[in-house]
């Protein structure tokens, strides 16, 4: 079974995270898999708009932790991630996200960067990171206190409240909220509209929109998870880590 389901129809690439058993955890070969379907779209002219959403009634549960905490053969365990997030900023066709439960850690953190977001009612975003003896990664320390404030970003980053969709559409960090069964309708009419429009003239406005955010926001990602990766190695994360897999 493929941990990533694909299918282009229209002008749009449908990519399904498929790990439902899971909640759609994120192991070395789903990154692997969305990392490589975002460059491969990026490259295909046929591709005009890749709309992301997640099999069952979870988005994704972040990292599949022991997975993740297994020696990587090379590199360090943050590169799969990293490489995952660099693959969305560099991809010149608009992601539009389906968020139909939960998304967690990466997986929220992966949200940031696609271009429009829709959720279930029942969606929230949770970032259990500082919990884990971990910091926040995926550029969220800039991106999100930019929206929603100092103050409820250090109440969703640093104490790990959840942060519902209605609350992160008041942020501004998602677009809209639906109830489940008028989400995949809105998606697909999203979608839709953005296939119809001039291919060159909205790759090169989401180039525009990606660089407003500028080198900074690189920098800042790779140097979060630089600290993500010395932490893995403090005592407080491998218990919390440890603690989590064997529960």
């Amino acid at each position: 079974m493929t941990t990533l389901n694909q299918s282009l129809e229209g002008g749009v690439l449908a990519l399904e995270l498929n790990r439902a058993d899971k909640r759609n955890a994120f192991d070395r070969e789903l990154y692997a898999a969305l990392t490589s379907a975002l460059q491969a779209a990026d490259e295909n002219p046929e591709v005009r708009v890749i709309r992301l959403g997640a099999k069952g009634d979870c988005f994704s549960a972040g990292n599949d932790i022991a997975d993740f905490l297994a020696e990587p053969e090379q590199g360090r365990r943050t590169d799969p991630p990293l490489q995952l997030l660099q693959a969305m900023r560099a991809c010149r066709k608009p992601v539009v996200a389906e968020v139909n439960g939960k998304a967690v850690g990466i997986g929220a953190t992966l949200l940031l960067h696609c271009d429009l977001i829709y959720a279930s009612e029942r969606a929230a975003l949770i970032f259990p990171f500082v919990a884990l003896g971990l910091c926040p990664e995926g550029g969220s320390t800039q991106l999100i206190p930019q929206l929603a404030g100092h103050a409820k970003a250090f109440e969703w980053l640093v104490l790990g409240e959840p942060c519902k969709a209605v609350d992160a559409a008041q942020a501004g960090l998602i677009n809209a909220v639906l109830p489940q069964e008028q989400l995949g309708a809105q998606v697909d009419k999203v979608v839709r509209r953005l296939a119809s429009l001039d291919a060159t003239a909205v790759q090169q406005s989401r180039a525009r929109l990606q660089q407003s955010a500028g080198a900074q926001l690189d920098t800042l990602m790779q140097a979060e998870m630089d600290l993500f990766e010395q932490l893995l190695e403090c005592d407080a994360a491998q218990q919390a880590l440890n603690a989590f897999v064997t529960r």
